[in-house]
């Protein structure tokens, strides 16, 4: 059979060719993957982006994350960034949502219960008392870990104070957290609402004792300042100034503890909210958890270091609400 050497010439450009080309795609391939940052890179600059204050560029890369590892520690912790971005914008709604969807990813365990027990405060924050305590619902439902439901039992707590209209009943969550929680700090976080649901039905007598019960139980911790500030005020409060002043010299007189120093003046609660009726003080205190500086979900370092307030820096002014008050007794 005779040779045809431009066929086979042909042939054999076709498939250099056809080599080239894919050879090409391959390596255009590499580069592309190349040029497309992993979650990790995309994670780390939207946290720059956040420090920086370029909100649109970390939304981006926040929602880019999440598209790439919806139900990785990076997709939940992009969820909970963004909500934070979304919550600061004035986006509560847009906040739920990205909350909601993640918790699509993380049916249990702890995130499931964080993203839950997270959604319960924002909630609160909407002044939607009944959507708070069915998120806390799922919680008690879902987990057995003992911390996630006593947590969901106190803001089941909160969000019952909130309601309208109140309750004719004190929360029966705070009364058996308050007697039975096996973690101290969520203990003294029931009592304080269980005080404040006292003095709000005019029970200030009753107010004034379990305040007392929880200055044995703070004793000796950083809670003991704020007890010793509300038993001051509980005392203006029931009509007796010069107890209210003994009580608010001392605490005046103490040195304050290095944290208290230490704290922002701006930050947290201030001697106003303290005196503040339960649905407006919980509705400020979910505000404060929808607004922290620190973006994260965990509930109980929130309460702690929110209701462990520096109370030394207004034992002065309560005083002199104090000392008013018996001038005005004098004078009548």
């Amino acid at each position: 059979m005779p040779l045809d050497l431009d066929r086979d010439h042909r042939r054999g450009g076709q498939r250099a060719t056809l080599a080239l080309a894919a050879l090409l795609a391959f390596a255009t391939g590499i580069a592309d993957a190349a040029d497309t940052p992993s979650a990790g890179v995309l994670l780390r600059r939207a946290r720059h982006a956040i420090a920086d204050g370029r909100r649109a560029e970390a939304a981006e890369g926040l929602r880019a994350v999440r598209a790439a590892e919806p139900g990785s520690h990076r997709g939940l912790e992009a969820a909970v960034l963004l909500a934070d971005l979304q919550l600061k914008g004035g986006d509560a709604a847009g906040a739920d949502r990205t909350l909601a969807d993640a918790g699509q990813h993380f049916r249990d365990g702890e995130p499931a219960a964080q993203l839950l027990l997270a959604r319960g405060w924002l909630a609160i924050a909407r002044g939607d008392a009944s959507g708070a305590i069915a998120h806390f619902a799922v919680v008690a439902a879902r987990t057995d870990v003992r911390t996630a439901r006593e947590l969901a039992a106190l803001g089941t707590g909160w969000a019952r104070l909130t309601a309208t209209p109140p309750s004719p009943d004190l929360p029966a969550e705070l009364v058996s957290l308050a007697a039975s929680a096996q973690d101290p700090m969520l203990r003294i976080g029931a009592l304080l609402a269980l005080i404040r649901g006292h003095a709000a039905r005019g029970e200030q007598r009753a107010a004034l004792r379990s305040l007392r019960t929880l200055r044995r139980l703070a004793r000796n911790t950083s809670f003991a300042d704020d007890v010793e500030l509300g038993i001051g005020l509980a005392q203006l409060d029931l009509g007796r100034p010069a107890a209210a002043r003994r009580t608010l010299a001392r605490l005046a007189a103490e040195a304050a503890p290095p944290e208290a120093r230490l704290a922002p003046e701006d930050a947290g609660l201030t001697l106003a909210d303290l005196r503040l009726p339960p649905a407006a003080f919980t509705a400020r205190l979910a505000a404060l958890y929808a607004a922290q500086s620190r973006p994260g979900l965990d509930l109980r370092h929130f309460l702690g270091t929110t209701l462990d307030r520096p109370a030394h820096k207004d034992a002065t002014a309560a005083l002199a609400l104090a000392e008013a008050a018996l001038a005005a007794r004098k004078d009548s």
